[in-house]
């Protein structure tokens, strides 16, 4: 015969192990994620990115002020004051900051210099180009610019990350204009 009573104290038993499981599992899960939110973000860590073309081709893309304002997007326009000068107007929610770099053709890429204040260094944008492993140019990117850190990091990536876009495709993708949705023929 089936005792009924042990039954039902054995699946007691099961579920309280594994409610203590899920929030054992619970525990570990939230100081994961609070030790990687605590984390302080460091935006002068380079991000590096490998495109399909020469350094030649990589160089002179990054000089160009018009393809600078494309792969900063919507947040920096990029334009000549004169001859390897440039000014740079990065827009964020704290409003917007203006400043003029010098371009400067290092051993490793290109630097865009601003001129240092007495109280703070000038913002810089460094660019290194190295020959990739299997084949293409490496592109490595920090930004020491006067706008949030947490921005400039992800920044900096998406720069990358468009450039290699266009020096390959001859566009920089995007969801704008597509859709989330559409009607499917039997709702029209």
């Amino acid at each position: 015969m089936v005792d009924f009573n042990r039954v039902v104290q054995n699946a007691s038993r099961v579920v309280e192990n594994a409610n203590r499981a899920i929030d054992d599992a619970g525990r570990s899960v939230g100081g994961f994620v609070r030790r990687a939110v605590d984390r302080p973000v460091d935006a002068r860590k380079p991000q590096t990115v490998t495109v399909a073309a020469p350094r030649a081709q990589v160089m002179q893309f990054w000089r160009d002020p018009e393809n600078l304002s494309r792969v900063f997007g919507d947040h920096v326009r990029v334009e000549t004051v004169e001859a390897n000068r440039l000014r740079w107007t990065w827009e964020s929610p704290g409003g917007t900051t203006t400043w003029d770099t010098r371009v400067d053709v290092t051993s490793e890429g290109l630097a865009f210099v601003g001129e240092d204040d007495a109280d703070t260094p000038g913002p810089r944008v460094v660019l290194a180009v190295s020959d990739a492993p299997r084949g293409g140019t490496e592109m490595t990117l920090r930004a020491e610019v006067p706008v949030p850190d947490l921005v400039t990091g992800a920044l900096t990536f998406t720069a990358l990350y468009r450039a290699r876009a266009l020096m390959q495709t001859g566009e920089i993708p995007t969801l704008q204009g597509s859709p989330s949705a559409r009607e499917s023929e039997g709702d029209a």
